[in-house]
């Protein structure tokens, strides 16, 4: 349970990170990626719970 909270944590504090970075680019192509990783690692979060 407690490496679950820790994995949890982890993956909360990238994402974020990704989401700074998300509002911070302007390159279309590269938010573009940004947001796919977003959307993996929300769902990688939410199957943990």
């Amino acid at each position: 349970m407690h490496d679950e909270y820790d994995e949890t944590l982890l993956f909360i504090k990238e994402l974020g990170r990704l989401m700074d970075d998300y509002e911070k680019c302007d390159d279309r192509e590269a938010k573009d990626e940004i947001y796919k990783d977003i959307l993996l690692l929300s769902d990688a979060i939410l199957q943990i719970h």
